[in-house]
């Protein structure tokens, strides 16, 4: 029974410790402020009690008064601040600036040392700024109080750590720095952050700086790029349109070169892909209204999404009409009512065509061999005449079903006879899968064995409605872009 009772007693002993310890904090960031507890006190030092697994330790000359006496005992409490490690113990101070003597120990032991003391920026003077340390006054270059310059940032009133470049007792000159700290702790984050970072990962950062080439986002300890072509997914985006100094963000980590200090990011690559969204929004088939935003020899392309791009090829722009250039009909800017043609997933393309409302209304219904329908003329080629008979048929009038007199160009004549964008009757002649072989009404009629005075009056007929190419307004007057 007491054996029990004393494995029990010993195991509650060891959960209570564990706890304790658990509370128990590992370390300080240089500058932390918090109350420390007195425990003992000797010729050179004085431990302190900073809920911690080690001891903090603190130099005695800050607790003499002007006479030499010892102003602490133990359990005093302390406001201290943590300074750094010397000889594997915490080392904190509390800056009070009581007595010369405690000011000159303290800032020297730290030049000795390496450890960093707090101050407060005062003023702005000649080649730098006039920093308070231990009561003492100190100077700190322009070139040592960050890391690099920063327009608009302000120091005056404010706190920081610094650490003594220089120190001479006896005509009281004090240098300091806080580029130094700032560097050892950017090379120390720069090491955890090496060993953590992959390609791939989303990470979040903050803006440093923007330039001409793209923005600089630090992730703790290092800065990486994002260069302009991954600002976003649209085009000619220009940083300041988006972030500024100081604006968190997400980034994906693109590349990594640890031998030239380099990352490279990607603003758009940590959103999503507007190209899946619109595939999935507009198969092909669908409708959708985009602006032109630019043009080129081969077409017009069309903003379907900030980001994604369709294009019109320019042989859809011209309504069946041969264009030199996309511009004779679009401009850029213009809205446009328009239907996808096809969608490619892997090359990441769109084709677009112009909804034509004319084209919406042709109901030819079923159509058979004999079938006679109205169509529009939508294209011009040496061998004949492509009719569109609905928004899914197009057949083909071949030139030899048109009795066009031989010699000269066939394309330049069947356009002549056949205006594009004109509607026509035609006959469908054959049907070999779903291809359409069309004929006029007075061909198909003469070869059924029609008389010579039904054929002369439907051969008037099959001519196409309209008048002609006229002008460029006349021609598109109907096609709605």
């Amino acid at each position: 029974m007491a054996d029990r009772t004393t494995q029990a007693s010993t195991s509650e002993f060891e959960a209570l410790l564990n706890a304790q310890f658990s509370s128990y904090r590992k370390g300080f960031n240089p500058g932390a402020r918090m109350p420390g507890t007195v425990l003992r006190v000797s010729a050179t030092q004085v431990a302190i009690d900073v809920n911690a697994k080690r001891e903090g330790m603190m130099d005695i000359a800050e607790f003499r008064d002007a006479d030499g006496k010892v102003t602490v005992k133990p359990g005093d409490v302390l406001d201290v601040i943590f300074v750094g490690q010397k000889d594997g113990a915490f080392v904190f101070t509390t800056i009070s600036g009581k007595s010369a003597g405690a000011s000159n120990s303290t800032i020297a032991e730290a030049y000795a040392s390496g450890l960093n003391l707090e101050g407060t920026v005062q003023s702005e003077i000649n080649g730098g700024y006039e920093v308070q340390i231990a009561g003492q006054r100190a100077f700190c270059p322009y070139s040592q109080i960050s890391l690099f310059k920063q327009e608009g940032a302000v120091y005056v009133g404010q706190k920081f750590l610094f650490q003594v470049m220089e120190y001479d007792p006896e005509n009281r000159n004090l240098l300091v720095s806080r580029r130094m700290l700032l560097e050892k702790e950017r090379e120390a984050q720069r090491e955890a952050l090496q060993a953590s970072i992959e390609p791939g990962q989303i990470r979040t950062g903050k803006v440093s700086r923007l330039t001409e080439f793209g923005v600089f986002v630090d992730l703790g300890g290092i800065d990486g790029l994002i260069p302009l072509k991954e600002l976003a997914w649209q085009r000619d985006v220009k940083p300041e349109d988006l972030v500024k100094p100081g604006d968190t963000v997400q980034v994906q980590v693109r590349e990594t070169d640890w031998e030239r200090g380099r990352i490279s990011l990607s603003l758009r690559g940590a959103q999503a892909d507007p190209w899946d969204l619109v595939v999935d929004r507009y198969p092909a088939g669908s409708a959708l209204r985009g602006k032109v935003t630019r043009i080129e020899r081969f077409g017009a392309f069309v903003e379907i999404t900030p980001g994604v791009e369709g294009l019109i090829p320019i042989g859809k722009l011209g309504g069946g009409r041969r264009l030199m250039s996309a511009r004779e009909v679009v401009s850029e800017g213009q809205e446009m009512d328009l239907k996808v043609e096809s969608v490619d997933r892997e090359r990441r393309r769109i084709s677009l065509a112009p909804i034509d409302e004319r084209i919406q209304a042709l109901k030819p219904g079923e159509l058979t061999i004999g079938s006679e329908a109205e169509g529009i003329i939508e294209g011009i080629k040496d061998f004949g005449v492509f009719v569109r008979l609905s928004e899914k048929q197009t057949g083909l009038l071949h030139i030899s079903e048109t009795d066009l007199p031989k010699g000269g160009s066939p394309a330049a004549k069947l356009e002549r006879a056949f205006p594009p964008s004109t509607k026509i009757k035609v006959v469908v002649k054959s049907i070999e899968g779903e291809r359409l072989s069309l004929t006029l009404p007075a061909k198909w009629l003469a070869a059924q064995g029609a008389g010579e005075d039904d054929s002369a009056s439907l051969l008037a007929q099959h001519r196409p409605t309209g008048k002609g190419l006229g002008s460029m307004g006349d021609v598109f007057a109907n096609l709605k872009l």
